[in-house]
């Protein structure tokens, strides 16, 4: 008697493991992908035949402590914005419905709060010898909002952005002439890579010339 499949499930060809997701290869030819931190409950393994409603009902209701769990280990390891905590948990395959409930209890437990961490960043920046600009950026690439970019700015006076401005200004000058044009305005141009306006960089070249 001939067997019959009334179920006609896809058999899983193959599971990939790359970083933090794991991307199933269907007889059907379908791809289908699942945070890889999830296989420890449900191990997919190659040659097993995969219900697609189980799979997805799987996803759906089991992602969101695997989702908190992998936020929390990220905030453990430095403070992170908002955007950095999502596009992780992105990266990790993790459903957008389960990345919103995860940033909800970040949100409600005060464990994410971009205004504070750019203040901390700016802080931080600025004292290891890094100007306005730089520090922008840099938040401005981790998802943080102008206000709270400039509101951090504004907190930094000029006495620290000056001083940072003169260890940079140190730092360039070692073996270089300062009383050769040259070699200023390689100083010059070495603070402005470090995102210093002109003439905060002048002021601290200024400052080395009369020290020196």
């Amino acid at each position: 008697m001939m067997n019959i499949n009334h179920t006609d499930q896809p058999i899983i060809s193959s599971v990939r493991r790359v970083h933090g997701r794991a991307t199933l290869i269907l007889s059907s030819g379908e791809t289908l992908v699942m945070p890889r931190a999830m296989l420890r409950e449900r191990p997919y393994k190659s040659g097993m035949p995969l219900d697609r409603m189980a799979f997805d009902h799987f996803i759906t209701e089991r992602s969101y402590p695997f989702a908190l769990e992998k936020a929390i280990a990220q905030l453990a390891a430095r403070a992170r914005t908002e955007k950095e905590i999502v596009d992780c948990l992105r990266k990790n395959a993790y459903p957008e419905t389960t990345i919103a409930r995860v940033m909800a209890r970040l949100h409600e437990a005060g464990y994410i709060n971009d205004a504070d961490f750019a203040a901390q960043w700016t802080a931080a920046r600025a004292s290891r010898g890094l100007g306005s600009r730089r520090i922008r950026t840099e938040l401005r690439q981790k998802g943080v909002d102008q206000a709270k970019i400039d509101q951090a700015l504004i907190a930094i006076d000029d006495d620290q952005i000056l001083d940072g401005a003169l260890k940079a200004a140190q730092k360039a000058a070692r073996g270089k002439d300062i009383s050769s044009p040259t070699d200023r305005q390689k100083i010059i141009a070495a603070l402005a890579r470090r995102g210093y306006d002109f003439s905060i960089a002048k002021r601290a070249l200024q400052i080395l010339m009369d020290s020196d």
